[in-house]
């Protein structure tokens, strides 16, 4: 249960930390905007799938979600875990709602005047939720397979959201945070609730550790590259677009990966 409540708190801390830098700074505000402006460059095909895919995500996710969820776990016979997995989305979704139109502003940096407060968002929220809702209730060996399809889901719908002008990159990954720090606390609940430990713990994910290492660290060049060029208006949206959709990737891949091993010891 420690583990669980020291991820919980640090995803709260990341949270936060991710609102004053990219909501509240100058230079945060600068990277998400020239990585927004660089999303729009994209090819006009592109912009126009990415809106017919994202008109379907709260359907997908929200139903398909709900009914995959119902599914395998009546079929495993889990039913704390399905009430947990939609308390867990359903107060994911609550506070991403509350923290963008109630708790939470943007700064008037004078970096943008883009969009109103946009943090985080929602139909990232929905894609994480779904995605941990099915990952939950999955019998432990098959958790490592649905992290990796779940995350997969969540990230696509992340970047398709940046490309399509709908969110910036922060947005998605507050988003993420969000999702994750719920979850953790789902697991407590969990415990709390006497669930039997897994005979067979899942394996661990190295591939998806991998991948949000190097794909941090490319996110990691963009920021400096932005940083370094803050004041030349404009100036390398495509840098800045690649390291947000890196981000983005890492973030993602990252709390799959800690996600199943964080659970792979609960049934």
């Amino acid at each position: 249960m420690r583990s669980f409540a020291m991820a919980a708190v640090g995803l709260a801390v990341a949270f936060v930390a991710t609102y004053f830098v990219f909501v509240q700074t100058y230079v945060g505000q600068i990277v998400d905007e020239r990585a927004f402006a660089g999303a729009a460059d994209q090819h006009d095909i592109v912009y126009r799938l990415t809106g017919i895919l994202l008109v379907s995500v709260p359907t997908v996710g929200i139903g398909g979600g709900i009914v995959l969820t119902l599914l395998i776990g009546g079929i495993t016979r889990r039913p704390k875990h399905i009430v947990v997995a939609f308390a867990v989305g359903t107060v994911a979704l609550a506070l991403a709602e509350l923290a963008k139109h109630v708790f939470l502003v943007r700064a008037q940096t004078g970096a943008t005047d883009l969009l109103n407060n946009s943090f985080p968002s929602g139909h990232a929220t929905v894609a994480a939720a779904a995605a941990f809702a099915v990952f939950l209730v999955s019998p432990p060996r098959w958790r490592p397979l649905a992290a990796v399809l779940g995350g997969a889901f969540a990230v696509l719908t992340g970047v398709l959201l940046v490309i399509d002008q709908w969110h910036r990159p922060s947005d998605v990954v507050a988003a993420f945070i969000l999702v994750a720090a719920c979850g953790a606390l789902g697991g407590i609940a969990l415990l709390a609730w006497r669930v039997p430990p897994a005979d067979h713990p899942a394996r661990r994910l190295s591939l998806l550790w991998w991948i949000a290492g190097l794909s941090a660290v490319l996110s990691i060049v963009a920021f400096v590259v932005i940083y370094i060029t803050v004041e030349q208006h404009g100036s390398h949206r495509q840098i800045a677009y690649a390291g947000g959709s890196a981000a983005i990737l890492a973030v993602g891949s990252g709390l799959a990966a800690a996600g199943n091993r964080l659970f792979r010891r609960i049934s």
